[in-house]
């Protein structure tokens, strides 16, 4: 699965997109449509989306630690 940015006239749009083969060729089904892109973003919502998932991925969270770690005097 990943994230794409579909656009649709003048919008853009957020999807999570899932990959298949099937009969030897590869298929793409639309998981969902998050929503359109200027509005996620005006709104932080595509932070708080990638913070929510990070906490499944502990890979995620150290490149969300990053900014902290960097700001921190030792």
């Amino acid at each position: 699965m990943l994230a794409r940015v579909k656009k649709s006239g003048k919008d853009q749009y957020l999807q999570i997109i899932e990959y298949r083969k099937e009969k030897g060729k590869v298929k793409q089904r639309i998981i969902s449509t998050i929503g359109r892109m200027d509005q996620l973003q005006t709104k932080g919502r595509v932070e708080t989306l990638i913070r929510s998932l990070s906490r499944f991925s502990e890979k995620t969270m150290l490149i969300w630690m990053i900014p902290y770690i960097a700001d921190q005097h030792f």
